[in-house]
């Protein structure tokens, strides 16, 4: 709970990617008096529970802001999260193989600002021999994956117990001539600060309002299945052996020692405006379909059963965009949310936009 250090430099609410790419930024700038709130008994129990957040760079038509953005975030992430980097590339499959061409995917790949070493467009039969799958699409050597929730962890293990205050939730944000004021449920105050940082996705919306700030935000839903395939099915031997992104993305099939099934992350569904933590059959379904469109009709999506789910809730703005920076209007004030699907690139670039601007 809150110590004699209070009023803080600083206070974060949300302890999870957000959270924790703030406190890495905070303590890039040599600022330790602060406080980190949650409302779960520790960091990442909620949407960074995730183990298996993919990230590439987003191919667009042009050099769009998103594509921009995104191949900058992308060499961000590399960086702030390099302890928890997995993977050897991700394999983008296009929505459809109709019209795919692979000189023309290098064209564009060139003037979006990738070089040959960064992403490589192949062949269905290039793609067969490097990664198992007979689809043509753009390899990202460098692409990968994180354990959210082992990244925050690993972030919050080294605060000192008077910089956390988990089991803690706010009700209510204010301004004062002190600072800014975090309220609790029961109306007390729990800390004021110079500085207070909102990152705790969806509920970013509501501690805004209360301070008089509406801001666009909205939940998605995700569902990410984990089925099981036997080794003599038909996705035995067209499994990938790297992560793959396209109508779904799935992690590499990883089968335990001595037993003849594989388990298989395969995700994650798009629910606009859902927030029900309930695991959805339909979604199991959704998901088998896109994966199965994805690989054609060479393997029976039937063969895939799912035996658990992840499930969470994104946060995402009308433009597809992170809500990043200062509140204007608000000093002292701001945000880190909206990171969608795109945790982990978008919260690295928060980390290092924090570092430089604090």
């Amino acid at each position: 709970m809150p110590s004699s250090k209070n009023p803080y430099d600083a206070v974060v609410i949300g302890a999870g990617i957000a959270g924790s790419a703030i406190v890495k930024a905070l303590k890039n700038n040599e600022i330790s008096n602060f406080l980190v709130i949650d409302k779960g008994l520790g960091p990442a129990t909620q949407t960074s529970a995730h183990g298996e957040a993919l990230c590439h760079p987003y191919i667009g038509r042009g050099a769009s802001r998103l594509q921009r953005l995104t191949f900058i975030a992308f060499k961000e992430a590399k960086a702030v999260w390099a302890t928890n980097w997995c993977g050897s590339g991700v394999f983008h499959l296009p929505r459809t193989q109709d019209g795919f061409d692979k000189n023309i995917m290098s064209e564009r790949l060139l003037t979006q600002g990738f070089n040959s070493e960064m992403a490589k467009p192949l062949t269905a039969s290039e793609a067969k021999e490097k990664i198992g799958i007979a689809a043509g699409g753009t390899f990202f050597p460098e692409g990968g994956w994180v354990n959210l929730q082992q990244a925050c962890k690993d972030v919050f293990e080294e605060l000192l117990p008077e910089q956390k205050s988990w089991a803690t939730e706010v009700k209510l944000i204010q301004r004062s001539k002190e600072g800014w004021q975090i309220f609790g449920s029961d109306n007390h105050l729990i800390a004021t600060s110079k500085r207070l940082f909102l990152a705790s996705g969806l509920g970013v919306k509501d501690l805004a309002k209360s301070a008089g700030i509406e801001l666009p935000l909205k939940p998605v839903r995700g569902q990410l299945s984990r089925f099981r395939f036997n080794k003599d099915s038909s996705w035995d031997e067209a499994k990938p052996n790297v992560a793959l992104s396209g109508k779904a993305y799935c992690l590499p099939p990883v089968n335990q020692a001595g037993n003849r099934a594989y388990q298989w992350p395969v995700g994650s569904t798009y629910d606009e405006n859902e927030d029900d933590l309930s695991v959805w059959d339909k979604s199991h379904n959704e998901n088998r379909t896109l994966i199965q469109e994805m690989f054609g009709d060479r393997c029976d999506a039937k063969e895939l059963k799912p035996i658990e789910a992840f499930v969470g809730v994104r946060c995402v703005a009308k433009d597809r965009l992170p809500v990043m920076g200062p509140i204007k209007g608000h000093p002292g004030l701001y945000a880190l949310t909206a990171l969608g699907s795109r945790g982990v690139m978008w919260s690295a670039l928060a980390c290092q936009m924090y570092s430089e601007h604090l």
